[in-house]
């Protein structure tokens, strides 16, 4: 018999993560949760913020399990958005005081990459880059979200063949394949350079500055695709991000497989 619900979502996050390892499910952490984990700037201010809802990707070969496992684990299905979306799930405690998000294969919000090999090649989270290409995609980014993206790289450098390290080459191969990924990570970093010249932060600036410059240059020395260079001769003439409404009529446009 499975142990009662958590009403810290930190603890809960882990009794959910511990139990879906026992029984083989890959689910990884996502979101602010997921950064918390990995760094200590996030648990401080100005960067420390509350959290309550719960982030998790998945496989979708393994949805009819996880289905089943967070019912044993004492949550309610949404059952219509879980029938209607592809890649996505939803849950509730029974109290309807937290909410339990599946995203399903793929990351998809502002843009869109396959995860499937991403999660099996990390735990308990997402790898440290694909949390920050989670930040660095979206075209509206909240002050919140800039503090993410901010305590993601003041805690980790960037580089290769290091678990505690972000790799570069992996987002800037994304951004090669994929004009609308690129034209938006770069957005992301020329904003988030601003706000660290106009905001007072406890930390060390120029150190993050100069991986903000380091990944924008990997971004555009990497090889372009095809694709990439035909879209780039559109430019912004054409919307190159979805918008929530895009996402979610793209969300339940398939059937269900």
């Amino acid at each position: 018999m499975q142990t009662a619900i958590n009403r810290d979502p930190i603890k809960e996050a882990g009794r959910l993560l511990e139990e879906a390892r026992r029984r083989g499910l890959t689910i990884r952490l996502i979101g602010g949760l997921a950064i918390w984990h990995h760094c200590e700037t996030a648990r401080k201010e100005p960067f420390k913020r509350d959290y309550r809802d719960i982030d998790f990707a998945g496989l979708k070969s393994q949805f009819a399990d996880i289905d089943q496992f967070m019912k044993d684990m004492g949550y309610v299905p949404n059952e219509r958005y879980n029938i209607v979306r592809i890649n996505r799930a939803m849950y509730f405690d029974p109290e309807k005081n937290r909410e339990i998000d599946y995203i399903l294969d793929f990351f998809e919000m502002c843009h869109r990459w396959d995860l499937r090999q991403r999660l099996k090649a990390f735990y308990p989270t997402i790898p440290l880059e694909d949390l920050l290409l989670s930040k660095l995609q979206i075209v509206e980014a909240s002050e919140r979200d800039i503090k993410d993206t901010i305590a993601l790289l003041n805690d980790h450098p960037l580089g290769v063949g290091d678990a505690e390290r972000i790799n570069p080459d992996y987002i800037a191969d994304l951004c090669g394949k994929d004009w609308g990924l690129s034209k938006t990570v770069t957005m992301s970093i020329h904003r988030t350079k601003n706000y660290l010249a106009e905001v007072k932060l406890p930390i060390d600036v120029e150190a993050i500055q100069r991986r903000l410059d380091d990944l924008r240059a990997k971004i555009e020395a990497n090889p372009k695709s095809a694709r990439w260079k035909l879209r780039s001769l559109i430019g912004e003439k054409a919307g190159w991000y979805l918008t929530p409404e895009k996402a979610i009529e793209r969300g339940v446009a398939e059937e269900p497989t």
